[in-house]
């Protein structure tokens, strides 16, 4: 009977199989696999919350505002009933371009012996690069020709305008190739 008995407490649980060893290794690697990707998950959610620093634009220099006060600040009226006007206020922009970064090839287009030099002198008294100084191609030019990258067109119309003061220069700026040695080339003509 004590066989017996002890059959009935093994028929209430089911009998346990013996797992093998390559089952076993198979759900630890299923489960490393788990565990790995789980952990890749949650950090790039992690890393992808975290904002990358702004950088704040390089600030703007603020136009200089002269203010000429008169002797009444405000437009009134006097007893003759004269109105006297409001303070004048003049706007002088700044420049925020520093030429000093343009470098300037110039060359003698107008076959006058000395004139690249002299544009040379002129253009680094007004703060420019001048890099090199030689002959054009030919000596045909009447007016003064400026050739500029597209990169450093923001110095163009100062270029233009240091050099008309002396020089008829070509109202069509022409575009330089990216691949010059210099920033701009300034081809001195006759006028």
């Amino acid at each position: 009977m004590d066989n017996a008995f002890s059959n009935l407490s093994n028929f209430n649980s089911p009998p346990r199989k013996a797992q093998s060893p390559k089952r076993k290794a198979f759900l630890y690697v299923i489960l490393f696999i788990f565990i790995i990707g789980a952990a890749i998950f949650v950090g790039n959610y992690f890393l992808s919350q975290k904002k990358a620093p702004e950088v704040a634009p390089p600030p703007t220099p603020m136009p200089t505002i002269e203010i000429t006060p008169t002797p009444t600040a405000s437009p009134t009226a006097t007893p003759s009933g004269k109105v006297t006007p409001a303070p004048s206020i003049k706007i002088t922009p700044t420049s925020t371009v520093s030429t000093k970064s343009l470098e300037i090839e110039v060359l003698n287009g107008s076959g006058v012996v000395g004139q690249a030099g002299k544009v040379a002198t002129l253009l680094k008294t007004a703060g420019y690069t001048v890099t090199s100084t030689g002959n054009a191609d030919t000596f045909d030019y009447t007016k003064t020709v400026i050739q500029i990258k597209k990169t450093k067109n923001q110095f163009a119309t100062q270029l233009k305008a240091d050099l008309s003061a002396s020089y008829s220069v070509d109202p069509k700026i022409q575009t330089l190739a990216e691949t010059a040695e210099s920033d701009a080339i300034v081809i001195v003509g006759t006028e």
